[in-house]
């Protein structure tokens, strides 16, 4: 039995081993040539290949090989149609002798394919005109190419619904390629059913949240002709509130009414309570951590609470922020927030304590303003020193009252890591100390921010910031120091570090000022769908004067930062160094926190 089993094993490896070596991988190479004059072609060609996006995954034979090249033929076809190149022919040529084997498509575009017509018809095929409709994506004399003729249909139809039909419907949509006339002719068979208006609305799904709340985000009126984008932006209103994870809206017919259409908001509430922590860390000021306790419905009108905690080398602070919705009118919010900090930065120790309440108000879903009244009580040491004879600045002791108010405009496209668009914002707070030293003065900040996405795929974003900060009315001196204007640090100039992007004092320590400038330029880069690098360019510096000094030299630095793109923000690292080092400036500054730097 022995001496069956061992000559058994000796003909499994036999035949084993041959077989191993006939399955070793067919490595290779693959080119496209031809679309050279067509960049967007040769982009599309090199994005739709199997050939060229599995290289890394070769197949174990030359006949393998072959008929993935095959297969790679018909959808090299397919997106060259896509473009408007009908007459495009593919063939391949495969080199076995070189190492690795090299594959080369060959590409044939031909003519390029141009639209003679659009036509639009009902179901009777008459001419069907489609109000507000004059800007399609497709029109006579573009290119064939297939993406438009889609959302064209799409575009049709919502013009459709967005003037009074709600159950407007594509029966046929017929493509005629004229191979002679290189020409395109496209008809387009829509439904546009009846006119209906907006009838009752119906809300279903809500658990915890008062109905109320969904009708206050409507944006339409009982009886208006059918609107399909006021749909679409309630369905947006309800959806950017964060207390919901799916919204759908649908319109229902009415038998009852036949004229009037029955709207049903059916929308599934997110869990309202949550708990956070999180860790932060730069040179300048070591670690910190924050925690977080937040309930976005507290008594059932989507009212918000948020309870934080900070705790750090530097500072240690709770605070507390109310929000109350639709507050005397829809879009219309109450503000209230407290907070207690123990704050001690380079430039002074401050324990205070400061309270808000205010009245912010969104005009549509870019602009917001607000105003309030904020108190603040603090106790402050500068640890700056403006008299060297003396031991140590004196402690100030100071009741503040003022009124913020605030205009921000973002058109930007995402609040953590904006690709495009821009933000812009406003901001001015007269005040007034009703104990303390006798001051009256008003603070001022303008910022503005733009991006721009850039390269093939759009993965570079150019983003630039511009922030200048003044405060009037006031003399230097007797202000308290957690009320001067500094500059520094991660949200300001990073490779200088927290406050100290200015004059200092012969102890390297900053005075404060009552303006600042503040630039940043940076490239955002996306290397891998998770990896990006950001070399960026800050500079800027405060000033003891209520406006920037021009002609005074700024404070430039230069760094390179890593980027970790989650589905919650992108987490970051930022090394930066100084241009113009003193000798109260580390060589690096580094920053890891979540979000971009703005």
């Amino acid at each position: 039995m022995g001496v069956r089993r061992f000559f058994l094993t000796v003909a499994l490896i036999a035949v084993l081993v041959p077989s191993a070596a006939v399955r070793a991988d067919m490595d290779y190479r693959a080119e496209i040539t031809g679309a050279e004059e067509d960049s967007d072609l040769a982009a599309l060609l090199d994005k739709v290949s199997e050939l060229k996006s599995l290289e890394d995954k070769p197949p174990a034979s030359e006949e393998a090989l072959r008929r993935r090249a095959d297969r790679d033929l018909g959808r090299l076809a397919d997106a060259a149609h896509s473009l408007g190149y009908w007459d495009a022919q593919f063939s391949y040529d495969l080199n076995t002798e070189t190492e690795p084997a090299k594959v080369t498509v060959k590409v044939e575009p031909g003519a390029l394919y141009h639209v003679a017509s659009v036509d639009v018809q009902g179901p009777d095929h008459n001419p069907l005109v489609v109000p507000n409709t004059d800007k399609l994506p497709l029109k006579p004399g573009d290119p064939a190419r297939t993406a438009p003729v889609v959302a064209t249909e799409a575009a049709l139809l919502a013009g459709l619904g967005n003037s009074g039909h709600p159950f407007a419907k594509a029966e046929d949509r017929r493509v005629e390629i004229d191979r002679a006339a290189h020409t395109m002719e496209v008809t387009y068979t829509l439904d546009p059913g009846p006119v209906r208006r907006f009838g009752p609305v119906a809300i279903e799904g809500l658990e915890r949240l008062n109905p109320e709340y969904v009708e206050g985000r409507v944006r339409w009126q009982r009886g208006e002709i059918y609107d399909e984008a006021k749909v679409e932006e309630t369905r947006r209103a309800l959806i950017a509130s964060g207390l919901f994870s799916t919204v759908r809206i649908t319109p229902v017919a009415d038998p009852d009414n036949p004229e009037d259409v029955r709207m049903t908001i059916d929308a599934t509430e997110r869990l309202h309570r949550s708990l956070g922590v999180g860790l932060a860390y730069n040179t300048s000021q070591g670690p910190a951590a924050r925690a977080f306790w937040e309930n976005r419905n507290l008594f059932g009108n989507a009212e918000y609470l948020r309870i934080s905690a900070e705790g750090g080398q530097q500072i240690a602070g709770f605070r507390a922020n109310f929000r109350r919705p639709d507050f005397l009118a829809v879009d219309q919010d109450l503000l209230a927030s407290a907070e207690v900090v123990n704050d001690i930065p380079v430039a002074y120790h401050s324990r205070r304590g400061v309270a808000l309440v205010g009245i912010e108000r969104r005009f549509g879903p870019q602009l917001t303003a607000g105003i309030g009244v904020q108190g603040t009580k603090a106790n402050v040491t500068p640890e700056a020193n403006p008299n060297p004879m003396t031991a140590s600045a004196p402690t100030q002791h100071y009741s503040l009252i003022g009124v913020p108010a605030y205009l921000k405009l973002d058109e930007t496209d995402n609040l953590l890591n904006p690709t495009r668009g821009y933000r812009a914002q406003l901001s001015v707070m007269p005040a007034h100390t009703v104990s303390g030293p006798n001051l009256s003065f008003v603070s001022n900040l303008v910022a503005g921010s733009t991006y721009w996405s850039v390269g093939p795929e759009q993965r570079a974003i150019l983003a630039g910031k511009l922030a200048v900060a003044s405060l009037d009315g006031a003399p230097l001196a007797p202000l308290p120091a957690d009320q001067r204007i500094y500059a520094g640090g991660g949200g300001s100039i990073r490779p200088y570090g927290y406050q100290l992007a200015g004059p200092l004092d012969t102890g390297n320590k900053p005075f404060g000022g009552r303006s600042s400038l503040v630039l940043n330029l940076e490239a955002r880069v996306r290397i891998t769908e998770n990896i990006g690098i950001v070399p960026f360019i800050d500079g800027g510096s405060y000033y003891e004067s209520p406006a920037p000094q021009l002609g005074r030299t700024l404070l430039y630095g230069a760094g390179l930062g890593f980027r970790y793109y989650t589905a919650f923000g992108p987490l970051r690292l930022d090394l930066a160094t100084p241009l113009h080092k003193r000798s109260a400036d580390s060589p690096i500054q580094i920053y890891i926190s979540l979000g971009q730097a703005f």
